[in-house]
């Protein structure tokens, strides 16, 4: 079946009727015309790149138009000759990545050897084209102030786009993944990006390398990049949000290049808002440095560009921490609590033998560090080290075979290795990320055959790999079997080290390591493309083929060392006390009985994976037709169709299953079909229209129009994946009920035996025990509606107005659930949750349900100075709305501000609302500014060289950024047995976040009354084991805005003609506004509940030198 679709692919590219693809290349077209307004036929046209040298030569057909294919990003010169007529010439045209850049020649009689040169040329408008876009040039790309330099924060500059939640951490020690916005109010998993027209994302199934995009190219090595936010053209697919086409610089006949370095350190940035006393600016030390050059090898045939950056950052981060206070390490608890394996009660403040009823608890509790600050909540503060080294590559090679054949090879590689100091440095320590290592590396090749005139032939293929993981800061050291006994974790180096997680509710970080620690993830794929063009008449046909091939390898089963979860479900004394079995106590702080039943060894959730390695295997086949008809001068239609043909995952050696609803039971893989492989039924039906109409109202205004379909095929989260799935790999779970205060059922297990019951042992599996993965057989892809509709204007010669509608409507979108989710339990009965779940036998079944159901619509307005004597300038404002009733999982850091899943599965009407990617109003403005003084400038032009270097080669960059609030959803971090409707426990399971019952309403509070009591004015209560969903609506909350104003100041000093030194002093927040973070939202979270701990960063300051020739 492969083999047969290739060849139809192969067939429909090369020998449909007309066809093409633009890849990184653009158009440039035109009319030419006479003094009268004639069409001149039969002229000859010549376009030349100005920096290259290289010459396209074609004649105007009978309409007296014509048109250049595989034209590169550059600046050219249009040159026209016609018989009895002077000969016109039209230079410094500018070619964004994937125009059609439009240029009218009027011709005037006069002899061959007189020239007229025309300046107004290169049309403004996009009256050629009707894909919604933004183009970030080299110059705004080199010049706007940029933290960190990653090229791909300038697409936050378009209409429509805001930054992705699992883009921002209020803390150094997150990984917030790079190059992750949403476009249209779409997931950030949704975007495509492309580095010169071939596949660069990411297809790791986690966060590993924490970036959207495979490779991600320095500014200074970037020719320009265009983000399409609407109505992409055929040639594009695997796409909801947004196109980014990013171009890579190519050689020139004169060798440019720069040298750079950047610094930030302690000293350079301001203090941040005072949470506790006394407050301590975090050390860091950062230096970014590089290099690029590029020119010729044959002059006029042969060039060559490359650049390397190195990344060096130390850093510190206050970090903070609630953990047990000495009081409660010694046993001594503000509450009355019941040892149930002993029966012993102990009345509040009377010290319980801790050393004596468990050594384990002991040990961990006393090697915690002494609390900085008094209380339980936020209560230890520390400066915690990351080491961030990186570095990266590209080099390029163009060739120019001959007058029709041109050529061109690139080789990408990115390293970083990154260390995060955890938390505590002690036994109990070994959160976080610890020890990081990502190579991404991306290769292409190209070749284009122009044929004639009117046909091209284009050819390109890709490669790109990611070798990713990571391990825990004690790997390799003693194993809790050999340190305590505790039986079934492993023992082997690679995995033991330290601390096992030991989950305390209600207190602000797991004791132990990460449970996804360690992890890897190897994806690599090819990216073949053939396509070729034909103009027909008014016709530009295009066609092309596309085929992907994705392999993954994976290690992603968690947690592979074990986890522990205290909830405090069995020590409240109810039976000691004489009260109800499931007895509340009034007044009683949750907190103290999660710690007591950590301190009597009584988990409630038990956890284990199994170490399992799987080989995922996706290949994808696409074609597409597009036709852009020039129907009149005026009128332009943009008419495409693509089919996609995604298979469905399988694994390399079958190692394969899906839960099969129909017998209860788990479904192995079989080699031989596409469905006998995937256990999914392939989809052969993802037809995707694009359809476009671009109207000229007068010469300087056009009225354009789209509507589109697109499909998406790529699945982040991967432990939602048949691959990683029972018996081959194990989530075993164990959920643990008693009556509280006792007695203890036969078989509950302590923390000394809890890994004993086999359930990370494939051989031994149990359904009851548990987390398996349930994918509906004849599921299909997403797919997106979109559809603009706008204005633009062009103001003046570099001056252009748009105001814009985007909509979108996205279905079958994949939502996380329980297929297994519990009943509610009946009245007068509080049943434990294996009790209530529909299918006995089985614990929880991660559904990957195709019923997600989105909008957007956002108008939007877009004032661009493209430029022109020395200023940029771009002002983007957005009124959005984004609503609908699922999220993607990874889609949000830790951060906890957002749920990605739905709180019961059945009723998908009570989960709609406001996205938590919806930002209501979005404004950004940029701008480059060159200071008119100095020689050669508007003031002071004659300067001498004393006054000239005072005054002169000075500019000013500039980012403003103001947005609203982002939606919070009010929930519980850890689920109260009683209204537990599945027992998940993280998003990319499944996990479903029961919100709570809602009162009151808003109150005006002052700030600091803010930030420790956000939800003032509200009550929120616990639901009923008979009604465990709350009233309380999805995100009916928001954060604070967002305000801050980037400033860059230049100072350009000429060394010599073509060699000038730059420096630049770059300040980020230059007001030093606090922004606040997002409040603490987990009812579950005792007193930090409604708190506000983060900021966004305060002022920070970056000195910059380069040298430019």
């Amino acid at each position: 079946m492969t083999k047969s679709l290739f060849a139809v692919g192969v067939v429909l590219a090369l020998a449909a009727s007309p066809v093409a693809a633009q890849f990184e290349t653009s158009e440039v077209l035109g009319t030419v015309r006479d003094s009268t307004n004639a069409a001149v036929p039969r002229a000859a046209v010549t376009l030349t790149n100005q920096e290259t040298g290289i010459e396209a030569k074609t004649n105007t057909d009978d309409a007296g138009s014509y048109i250049f294919y595989n034209v590169k990003v550059g600046v050219y010169t249009v040159t026209v000759e016609g018989q009895g007529f002077s000969k016109a010439t039209a230079p410094d045209i500018t070619v964004d990545a994937g125009a059609r850049q439009r240029v009218d020649m009027a011709l005037q009689v006069g002899a061959v050897s007189e020239t007229v040169t025309v300046t107004d040329a290169a049309a403004l408008l996009e009256t050629d084209s009707t894909e919604h876009s933004q183009v970030i040039s080299s110059l705004a790309s080199t010049e706007l102030p940029l933290n960190g330099r990653n090229y791909a924060d300038l697409a936050l500059l378009s209409t429509n786009t805001v930054k992705s939640p699992i883009a921002i951490s209020f803390a150094p020690s997150g990984t917030p993944r790079e190059g992750a916005f949403n476009v249209n109010g779409m997931r950030s998993t949704y975007n495509n990006f492309l580095l010169d027209g071939l596949d660069n994302n990411a297809y790791g199934t986690s966060n590993q390398g924490y970036s959207a995009q495979l490779v991600q190219p320095s500014p200074d090595a970037l020719s320009e990049f265009k983000i399409i936010t609407s109505n992409y053209s055929a040639e594009y697919g695997r796409v909801g949000g947004a196109v980014v086409n990013a171009v890579l610089k190519s050689g020139t006949n004169q060798f440019h290049g720069s040298a750079y370095e950047f610094l930030r350190n302690t000293a350079l940035n301001a203090g941040g808002f005072e949470f506790v006393q006394p407050y301590i600016k975090p050390p860091l030390q950062r230096n970014q440095f590089g290099v690029t050059v590029g020119g010729p090898i044959v002059k006029n045939k042969l060039f060559f560009f490359g650049d390397y950056e190195g990344f060096r950052q130390l850093q510190r981060y206050n970090n903070l921490d609630a953990i047990p206070t000495l009081t409660d390490r010694q046993g001594t608890l503000p509450v009355a609590v019941a040892n149930p394996l002993t029966g012993a009660l102990y009345p509040a403040n009377t010290q319980i033998p801790i050393a004596q009823i468990n050594k384990f608890a002991y040990d961990v509790l006393n090697s915690l560090p002494v609390p900085t600050i008094s209380g339980r909540g936020s209560n230890y503060q520390a400066l915690l080290l990351i080491r961030d080294y990186g570095d990266k590559f590209d080099g390029k090679i163009d060739g120019q075979i001959n007058d029709k054949m041109s050529t061109f090879l690139r080789w990408s590689q990115r390293k970083d290795i990154q260390y995060y100091q955890p938390s505590m440095s002690t036994f109990a320590g070994g959160d976080g990320n610890g020890y990081i290592h990502v190579i991404d590396q991306n290769a292409s090749g190209g070749y284009t055959w122009a044929i004639n005139s009117s046909s091209l032939l284009e050819a390109r293929m890709g490669f790109s790999r990611i070798l990713g993981g990571k391990n825990p800061p004690f790997v390799g050291g003693p194993s809790l079997q050999a340190l305590y006994g505790i039986q079934g974790l492993p023992t082997t180096p690679d995995i033991t080290g330290g601390l096992n997680t030991q989950t305390i509710s209600g207190f602000g970080t797991a004791l132990g390591r990460q449970t996804s620690n360690p992890q890897f993830q190897n994806p690599t794929s090819w990216d073949p493309k053939v396509n070729f063009t034909k103009t027909i008449g008014r016709h530009s046909l295009k066609a092309g083929y596309e085929f992907l091939l994705i392999h993954t390898k994976i290690l992603d089963v968690n947690p592979l060392y074990g986890q522990d979860t205290y909830n405090g479900n069995f020590s409240k004394p109810c039976l000691q006390m004489g009260l109800a079995t499931g007895c509340t106590i009034p007044g009683q702080d949750s907190a103290s009985y999660n710690l007591a039943d950590f301190i009597f060894g009584l988990p409630a959730i038990v956890s284990q994976g199994s170490y399992t390695i799987v080989n995922l295997r996706q290949y994808v086949h696409s074609w597409y037709v597009q036709d852009d008809f020039r129907v009149t001068p005026k009128l332009t239609l943009n008419l495409g169709l693509r089919w996609d043909f995604a298979t469905p995952l399988y694994e390399a050696n079958n190692h394969y299953s899906n839960f099969d609803p129909a017998t209860d039971t788990m479904k192995p893989a079989t080699g031989g079909s596409l469905y006998q492989r995937s256990l999914v039924h392939p989809d052969y039906k993802d037809y995707g229209p694009r359809f476009g109409v671009a109207y000229s109202l007068d010469p300087k205004t056009v009225l354009r129009g789209a509507y589109g379909i697109s499909y998406n095929f790529f699945n982040r989260p991967g432990s939602a994946l048949e691959g990683i799935n029972a018996p081959q790999a194990l989530f075993g779970t164990f959920t643990q009920t008693m009556p509280q205060g006792g007695p203890v059922p036969s078989g509950f297990l302590t923390t000394m035996n809890s890994f004993t019951t086999g359930i990370a042992n494939p051989s031994a599996f149990n359904p009851a025990t548990q987390n398996v993965v349930y994918l509906p057989p004849d599921m299909r892809w997403p797919y997106i509606q979109n559809w603009f509709l706008s204005v633009q204007r062009q103001l003046a010669r570099n001056t252009i107005l748009e105001i814009a509608y985007n909509g979108n409507h996205s279905l079958r979108m994949p939502i996380l659930a329980d297929y297994n989710q519990a009943n509610p339990s009946p009245a007068g009965q509080t049943l434990p949750l294996a009790a209530r779940r529909p299918i006995q036998g089985w614990g929880p079944i991660t559904w990957v349900d195709p019923a997600g159901n989105n909008h957007y619509n956002g108008l939007s307005a877009r004032f661009e100075q493209r430029f022109n004597k020395g200023l940029y300038f771009l002002n983007s404002f957005t009124w959005g709305n984004a609503m609908g009733d699922s999220e993607g999982a990874l889609e949000y850091f830790a951060a906890p501000g957002f749920g990605a899943n739905p709180q019961n599965i059945h009723n998908l009407a009570a989960e709609k609302g406001p996205s938590s990617y919806d930002v209501k109003l979005n404004n950004v403005t940029s701008l480059v500014y060159e200071l008119p003084f100095g020689k050669g400038k508007q003031f002071a032009g004659n300067a001498g060289t004393a006054l000239n270097l005072l005054i002169g080669g000075w500019a000013l960059n500039s980012i403003n950024t103001v947005h609203t609030g982002l939606p919070i959803d009010v929930a519980y971090s850890t689920t109260p047995a009683a209204i537990d409707v599945t027992g998940l426990q993280n998003d990319y399971r499944g996990q479903m976040l029961i919100r709570p019952n809602v009162s009151g309403s808003a109150v005006q509070v002052s700030q600091s009354q803010m930030i420790n009591n956000y939800f003032a004015g509200y009550t929120f209560t616990q639901p009923t084991p008979q009604a465990p969903f709350g009233n309380l609506g999805r995100n009916s909350f928001r954060s604070p805005g967002f305000e801050q104003w980037d400033l860059g100041v230049t100072k350009n000093f000429a060394i010599a003609e073509s060699v000038r030194v730059q420096f630049r002093s770059e300040f980020f927040n230059l007001a030093n506004r606090t922004n606040f973070g997002i409040p603490d939202p987990r009812v579950s979270d005792g007193a930090a509940f409604g708190q506000i701990r983060s900021t966004y960063p305060p002022r920070q300051i970056q000195f910059g030198l380069k040298v430019l020739f």
